[in-house]
Order: C-alpha cells, then structure tokens, then sequence
C-alpha cells in the first residue's frame, strides 16, 4: 500500500520538491528562479506566498529527513552485527518506513498548499519544466552511463 501512494505522489513530489532545472542551473526553490518564473508567469506576491509556505514547512522536513537519515545509519550499523535479530530488524526497517511515509505527507501537503497558489496554466507550465528537467537528467545519466561502459572496454 505504501509503495502505490509513493509511486503515485513521486510526480507531484518531483514537482514540489522544485528540481526547476533551466539554462544550466539547479534551482532548489524553482520560484525564485528568474527563467522560470518568467516562463511561468509568476507573479512576485505568488513567489512570497510559495516562499511562505515553503518556509513553513522547511524544519519539519528537515527534522524528518534527519530522523530518516539517522535511522537508516542505525539500521546499517545492526546489520554489521554478527547476531542481529531478524525481527528487530524488521521493526527497525518498519519504523524508517513509517517516517518516510510522513515524510511524504508533509511534502505532498505542502504541494497542495503550493498548487492553490498557482493558476491552472502555471501548474501545467511547471509540470512541463519537471519534465524537461527530467528527460535532460535521464539523458545526462545515460550518456555518462555510455561513457563509462566504454572506459570499461578500453
């Protein structure tokens, strides 16, 4: 159940989560980068009510991923033990689980709040600039993917 929820809010996380990539630059918050914006329409009281949200919602994530991050470490440290229980395991990968499913929450949350702020057209335009995004990273990967390969056989 909680893989289908993750693969189905991924693209809206993606989104949210603002890997507005644009004339070579990363732009962790895609809002306030001046091509997008411009691309999007943006208006600058939109780009504060974004940044308003965001910023509301900036420690609790933080505070999640550092637990996720820390908890995963735990997790890695016990299973380097010669005698770790399989079922204390289980509980401790359940319980990274359940924060990454809160983690989720929080950002799919704050896309909402972030999507009421914009109009029909610019979430399309945003949904259009992940993508492009996308494909240009995937594309990227591959070729460095290719690069390697022939190293490889050299």
């Amino acid at each position: 159940m909680r893989a289908s929820i993750f693969i189905l809010t991924l693209p809206l996380l993606m989104t949210a989560s603002a890997y507005g990539y644009f004339g070579g630059e990363v732009y962790y918050k895609w809002w306030k980068n001046p091509k997008i914006a411009e691309e999007m329409k943006l208006t600058e009281k939109q780009a504060d009510e974004i940044e308003s949200i965001f910023t509301s919602y900036k420690e609790e994530i933080i505070v999640h991923q550092n637990e996720l991050r820390q908890r995963e470490s735990e997790l890695l440290t016990k299973l380097r033990e010669p005698q770790c229980s399989r079922e204390e395991v289980m509980h401790m990968t359940d319980d990274i689980e359940n924060v990454k499913a809160a983690l989720t929450r929080i950002k799919v949350d704050m896309f909402l709040k972030i999507k009421n702020v914009l109009t029909p057209e610019q979430e399309e335009s945003l949904h259009n600039i992940r993508a492009r995004y996308k494909e240009r990273k995937l594309k990227e990967m591959r070729e460095l993917r290719q690069m390697q390969q022939g190293e490889t056989v050299q």
